[in-house]
């Protein structure tokens, strides 16, 4: 129901942009500081960072429903739900001091913030226990986006996801429980790599220093 709810919510935003182009047009004016940061496509590059926003957003619902079902298959979904249910939060009630418009732009914040705090936890994950708790890797699409967010507003939306992750990972009593949990093996069609973004998508990816200039 709730992954119903955020992807109404996503094909309102992306029909309104259809009508408008706003954030298209925001993008253009954009392109010579974004082409220094990132690989962009050389024909219709407004159109192919469009399709990278559009297939990011979309797959907020997509990543949720994934971490939901390996939590839940290798049990230890009492402790992911909390985080899951913060994401999912992000699109359904945005933070008072976001964009209250449902326009695409307005959107990318809070997919941002929900890819951001999934992040965020995996690496904790990681640390504790060395194994990831997602099966995906938004690390590269995630950066990608805070280039496009720019400096300020994507600093301010990670301190919200840190501030959020930092009570979260505080229940240590939680985190015994998943420390005393075996190792499992979620089914191999959870577990194969995700790919959450289509290859129109992929055609965006950062730019190395070596490809600078």
């Amino acid at each position: 129901m709730v992954a119903a709810l955020i992807r109404d919510k996503i094909s309102a935003a992306v029909k309104a942009e259809a009508r408008t182009g706003q954030l298209g047009r925001r993008l253009q004016q954009q392109l010579p500081q974004l082409r220094s940061k990132l690989v962009l496509p050389e024909k219709e590059p407004v159109a192919g960072l469009l399709q990278f926003i559009t297939d990011y957003i979309e797959s907020v619902p997509g990543c949720i429903l994934l971490v939901t079902a390996v939590s839940k298959h290798m049990g230890f979904y009492d402790y992911a739900a909390p985080f899951l249910e913060m994401a999912e939060d992000y699109f359904l009630h945005p933070p008072q001091d976001l964009p209250v418009d449902d326009g695409l732009e307005c959107l990318l914040d809070e997919a941002f913030l929900a890819h951001r705090l999934l992040e965020e936890v995996n690496d904790h994950h990681i640390r504790h226990l060395q194994r990831p708790l997602l099966p995906v890797d938004m690390t590269e699409a995630n950066v990608i986006v805070h280039h496009l967010l720019g400096d300020d507003l994507a600093n301010e939306l990670d301190r919200k996801v840190h501030d959020t992750a930092t009570l979260l990972l505080e229940r240590e009593y939680v985190w015994a429980r998943v420390r005393a949990h075996p190792e499992a093996i979620a089914p191999v069609g959870l577990l194969l790599k995700q790919d959450l973004l289509s290859w129109s998508s992929r055609r965006i990816r950062l730019r190395l220093a070596s490809e600078a200039g």
